[in-house]
């Protein structure tokens, strides 16, 4: 173990913290990690943080919070106290986070523009939401704490403690600059776990700011579908072994059921397997649904609540029930009021009635339009990639982590229109010959 994880150790048992079969280690290309110190059961507490090690809108200082709580969410506060923190209490703790260089590989919001334009659309739609959150929470900080005359002079200050940082290895102050206050913000935003207490429940209405850091159990990787179980109460957190684990396995958490998009956004990584990953059709569906005269189909759509949001995954191939209701509303036209009031109907009871075969076969007829222009959308993107290697935008992690999720879109879109492709060939094989003859007779007269 290297002295950075021992400084970690050492500090976080000074608070009360407890590792009872695991410990973080160096991961081979992957950062920090938990792995087990021997055999762990099912149900094995394997670490427990007390409330006094938490970090939470409690614990920063009045001078910090007073400035701020009325306008800054908790995600905010918890980054000024970050950047503004000269006590070094937490030194050891904040020298595990990761550097602006581990951040800047994997999270999109530091990506340069043509990057982040390539993102797929959840991606892009996370992200902005993401930048609009950062940004108000940064103009109040900013207002708060820092002249604007003193941010160039603080931001080569910054730089140079930095650089002495790493070569001596003390923890210096930030300093608040734009820079280093983006840094602290993406740490709370990927490290944090939802706590309340019924105080703070009380006072603070959004979920968002229910969280807290906390130390050695922000070094959990995460699992898709498995993972210690948290647990927290006035006393603190627990996690509790999910399973049996032997010496030397990994132990991870699950950090939600999550999307590679979101994943990647949030948390500045993918996984290779995730069975909650999905694909958005909206690039190929939104205009289509948009090109009805004077927006019919949209404003319908909008209106019972079904506009975007039109997603693939393994086990719904042809189209999540949003994309189904849209589909059905595209399918009955601009004029035709007894179809428009079958869709409504449709929608009102909740998806009842699969409607007739030709519907049926329309329907997948639409789908696998889309899902083919996804794959051209997917090749066109992943040149788009090479082509700014070559022009030096970028990183290679950064272009390479891009990369690798188009490739999972191009893959999984390939997989669902294949599923469905085979799925019309079992159908017909189990029909009957004047039954195939009429579908084809159909098909010719479309």
């Amino acid at each position: 173990m290297d002295d950075t994880l021992q400084d970690l150790l050492r500090y976080a048992a000074k608070q009360g913290v407890q590792l009872d079969g695991i410990t973080p280690r160096r991961l081979p290309g992957r950062g920090y990690g938990m792995v087990a110190t021997r055999d762990v059961k099912e149900g094995e507490t394997v670490l427990t943080v007390p409330t006094r090690a938490l970090r939470t809108l409690a614990t920063v200082p009045k001078a910090i919070s007073r400035k701020l709580d009325r306008d800054v969410t908790v995600h905010g506060i918890l980054a000024a106290h970050l950047v503004l923190d000269d006590t070094g209490d937490d030194a050891a703790w904040d020298a595990v986070l990761p550097t602006p260089d581990d951040l800047e590989a994997g999270m999109p919001l530091l990506w340069p523009a043509k990057l982040r334009d390539l993102l797929p659309t959840p991606a892009k739609a996370a992200l902005q939401k993401q930048q609009t959150k950062l940004t108000a929470d940064w103009v109040c900080v900013k207002a708060a704490f820092e002249k604007e005359e003193e941010e160039a002079t603080k931001e080569a200050k910054a730089k140079k403690e930095a650089k002495e940082e790493a070569a001596d290895g003390k923890r210096k102050p930030w300093g608040l600059t734009k820079s280093n206050y983006i840094r602290a913000w993406l740490l709370v935003n990927s490290r944090t776990f939802y706590y309340t207490t019924p105080r703070s429940e009380a006072a603070l209405p959004s979920h968002d700011d229910r969280i807290a850091m906390q130390p050695v159990a922000d070094l959990f990787n995460h699992a898709a579908d498995r993972g210690c179980k948290a647990a927290y109460s006035a006393q603190g957190f627990s996690f509790v072994a999910d399973r049996v684990y032997r010496e030397g396995d990994e132990v991870p958490i699950s950090y939600g059921a999550h999307a590679n998009d979101a994943l990647l956004v949030e948390y500045g990584f993918i996984l290779d397997e995730n069975r909650w990953d999905e694909v958005s059709l909206d690039a190929a569906l939104l205009p289509k649904l948009s090109s009805s005269p004077n927006d019919i189909w949209r404003e319908d759509l909008e209106a019972a609540g079904f506009w975007g949001n039109y997603m693939i995954d393994a086990a719904t191939p042809g189209g999540c029930y949003r994309t189904q209701v849209a589909l059905r509303r595209l399918l009955a036209g601009t004029t035709g009021a007894v179809k428009r009031a079958a869709w409504q109907q449709f929608v009102d009871g909740g998806g009842d009635g699969d409607g007739d075969d030709d519907e049926s076969e329309a329907i997948q007829d639409q789908v696998l339009e889309c899902l083919d222009e996804m794959a051209e959308t997917a090749h066109k993107t992943l040149a788009k990639i090479e082509r700014l290697g070559k022009a030096g935008v970028g990183t290679d992690s950064q272009r390479n982590l891009l990369t690798l999720r188009w490739k999972q879109i191009e893959a999984m879109v390939a997989q669902a229109a294949k599923k469905l492709r085979e799925g019309d060939e079992e159908e017909e094989e189990e029909e009957d010959e004047p039954k195939r003859e009429m579908k084809k007779s159909k098909k010719e007269t479309k």
